[in-house]
């Protein structure tokens, strides 16, 4: 439908940005619409493509792929183990079988392949094979060297192209395929190709190996009279300072070890003494029994003199019960008892005074032998420095002596295990000749080339689209040049225009025979927007313009003014265009005096006014001598004259020259109380349009809004409402 938009009155006209189009607001609407109108040439470009396509696909000739699995060993062959390297990490397996997999995918291993195989006598991969411009066989110069090799890498490049390897999944295992025009050769490619494989594996290990072996008994040799120059300089160093070493340890450290030994030995020997001469003590003190005594001291004599006692302790016993107190016998057994006991306590002092003299000699042995170690202790001391010096030398040499050890022991491993550790790349299963073909198929060589066909197509309805500079709808034009679309002008064909009588071969006359039509009803739609616009003073004066000539701005004008004159309104069609006169050969009319002569006072313009019997409206024309250089539409003649007219005309039409292309018509359409700008359907540029509208609205004319004209009903995706054609006209 046609939207009557409100024009802002003053100010800078409000443009949407150069930039801004129909490819900038992609959306669900967008692309439908623009599928639908740009479906023939999409069509159109997707069936010749694919049409090539597909017959190229199927021309090719036939391809067999042969496929042999192997599985590739991720272990690592290291001169060094781990412990012996620093700063360097272990590369995970996942990237060894990557990069083993790129080895078979290398150039040197397909040439190797090449070569193995004569592929270079193949015509399916040595496209030069019949070259007749080839140098001789017995040719070795310098260009028929160059050219064999050239020859060589283009025939490398070939089996390097046809050569597929992938990996399955994380696995180790890995496929390995060739693709040629024989069966046959597919497999023996594929076979051979796994061989020279684990045989580049092979050999790779044994060269790895065998500078493992040069460079570890280089090494070795090094690291070897390393060792020995520093044992030396420790062994000269002793010397030199007299720090004598007796099995491995220095003399003043095997005494300082052994004077510290006997300072312990003394110390417990000593607390030992202490603690029986204490214990001892204590039981005197508190009166302990000589059974206690002698448990403690562990003494025969007292034990035995014990036992005596208490052997006359019965004696005594016995006398007691037989005889009285006076008895002579009891009276010496008695005296025998006490002899015993004073030998007993006798005993016990002679033992007390003999642990007091142990404790004493103890003392002294602890205190000589602390006196011993100090002594040298501080014999040691006294030689600080050179103990320093030969403590680095000896870390130095052992240190020398330790990396030694550790590459003579990996030395001797890498002799023990040789070089075939484990096998390269294991083969799980050979590739078999295959029996179909793997292209080209009929069902992929449709798809390609369907998809192929599809993609191009819609990349050149997309340039299409994009070199397109016409307005395809009237919410185009609101959107590319910020002005109100009035109204949407159909273009009337040829066919239908012969349908109708001779004498309404032209669409003005085609509006006046057919009132009732969907051509005529757009100009009555495009008369109510204009007089009738929300927001705007009563609109008198209506300027007919366009951006560039063959708009169809003459014909619009006199459609209107007709349109307007069947209405009943008083109609004057006023002919601004100086240079063309239109209107005069659309009506067929020869004036003799017309608008130039009415402005220059020679006639009034009732005089040059013609009448258009079939409407009722009044034209104004330009006379054959129309042209002049004097300023006409800026002068106040015109204005008068413009006044004088709205006293007599409810409709004044001002049909005006292209802006762009006659300086004066913005002067004319700044008199009129709006302007009308007609742009052809598809046709005219959108910068054109917008530079128009921009030049009308610097001369200060008020724009009511752009009419888009001469739109193909019959082209889907332009509009989303009837409309229909308009034949071109001035």
């Amino acid at each position: 439908m046609n939207v009557i938009a409100i024009r802002q009155p003053t100010g800078e006209m409000n443009l949407p940005p150069e930039d801004q189009g129909e490819l900038g607001t992609f959306s669900l609407k967008w692309i439908f619409a623009f599928l639908v109108r740009r479906w023939i040439l999409i069509a159109a470009t997707g069936a010749v493509v694919f049409a090539l396509a597909f017959t190229a696909f199927m021309l090719q000739p036939p391809q067999y792929q042969a496929t042999a699995m192997l599985m590739v060993n991720a272990g690592q062959d290291q001169v060094l183990p781990d412990q012996m390297t620093v700063g360097r990490d272990a590369a995970p397996p996942a990237q060894i079988v990557d990069s083993q997999l790129e080895v078979l995918r290398s150039s040197m291993l397909a040439g190797r392949l090449v070569d193995t195989l004569g592929l270079i006598n193949d015509p399916e991969w040595n496209t030069n094979l019949d070259d007749p411009d080839a140098p001789a066989a017995n040719d070795q110069s310098p260009a028929a060297t160059a050219y064999r090799a050239e020859m060589r890498q283009d025939v490398i490049d070939n089996v390097n192209g046809a050569i597929d390897v992938r990996r399955r999944g994380l696995t180790f295992a890995a496929e390995v395929g060739v693709t040629s025009q024989s069966p046959e050769r597919a497999a023996e490619m594929a076979n051979r190709l796994v061989e020279l494989f684990q045989q580049y594996q092979l050999e790779s290990r044994i060269e790895s190996a065998a500078r493992a072996n040069t460079w570890l008994s280089a090494r070795l040799e090094t690291l070897r009279t390393d060792v020995q120059a520093k044992e030396a300089a420790v062994e000269n160093y002793r010397a030199q300072t007299g720090l004598v070493s007796t099995q491995g340890q220095l003399l003043i450290e095997q005494q300082i070890t052994d004077a510290q030994s006997s300072l312990m030995q003394a110390r417990a020997d000593l607390s030992e003494r202490q603690a029986r001469y204490s214990q001892l003590q204590d039981l005197v003190n508190q009166g302990g029994s000589a059974d206690t005594i002698a448990t403690v001291l562990n003494s025969v004599v007292i034990t035995q003199l014990r036992a005596q006692e208490a052997t006359i302790a019965r004696r005594q016993a016995d006398f007691e019960s037989r005889y009285g107190e006076a008895h002579p016998a009891l009276a010496n057994v008695r005296a025998e008892r006490e002899d015993v006991r004073n030998q007993i306590n006798a005993e016990i002092r002679r033992i007390q005074i003999g642990m007091r003299n142990d404790v004493d000699i103890a003392t002294a042995r602890v205190a000589q032998a602390q006196a011993t170690l100090d002594t040298l202790r501080t014999q040691m001391s006294g030689g600080g420095p050179e103990m320093v010096r030969l403590r680095e030398l000896e870390r130095e040499a052992a240190a020398a002596r330790t990396v030694y050890e550790s590459f003579l022991q990996r030395g001797h491993e890498l002799e023990e295990q040789g070089t075939m550790r484990t096998p390269p790349a294991e083969l799980v299963s050979a590739a078999a000749v295959p029996t179909e073909k793997a292209s080209p198929r009929l069902s992929i060589s449709f798809i390609l080339s369907f998809a192929l066909g599809l993609g191009l197509g819609l990349v050149v309805a997309f340039l299409a689209e994009a070199l397109d500079e016409g307005f395809a709808s009237s919410d185009d034009v609101e959107r590319k040049t910020g002005s109100p679309a009035l109204a949407s002008i159909p273009r009337l064909r040829r066919s239908e225009l012969r349908q109708s009588t001779t004498s309404a071969q032209h669409p003005a006359a085609y509006m006046l025979e057919r009132q009732m039509s969907a051509f005529t009803e757009a100009f009555r739609v495009l008369r109510t927007t204009i007089l009738f616009a929300a927001g705007h003073p009563k609109t008198q004066v209506v300027a007919v313009t366009s951006a560039l000539p063959n708009e169809g701005k003459t014909t619009t004008s006199l459609c209107l003014a007709r349109v307007s004159a069947l209405s009943g309104q008083r109609v004057l069609l006023i002919d601004c265009d100086l240079r063309r006169r239109s209107l005069k050969e659309v009506l067929d009319i020869e004036p003799p005096v017309g608008l130039l002569q009415v402005l220059s006072g020679e006639v009034t313009w009732r005089q040059a006014v013609y009448l258009d019997e079939a409407t009722g409206m009044c034209v104004l024309p330009v006379s054959g001598s129309g042209f002049t250089p004097k300023e006409i539409f800026g002068a106040e003649d015109m204005s008068r004259l413009i006044a004088d007219l709205r006293g007599s005309f409810d409709l004044i039409v001002l049909d005006c020259a292209p802006v762009l292309a006659v300086a004066e018509t913005r002067v004319a359409a700044a008199k009129a109380d709006c302007v009308v700008l007609v742009s052809r359907w598809q046709k005219t540029p959108m910068r054109a349009v917008r530079a128009a509208l921009q030049q009308l609205n610097d001369a200060g004319a008020s724009i009511r809004g752009v009419t888009l004209n001469g739109v193909d009903r019959r082209v889907p995706g332009y509009y989303s409402y009837p409309t229909y054609d308009f034949s071109k006209s001035s």
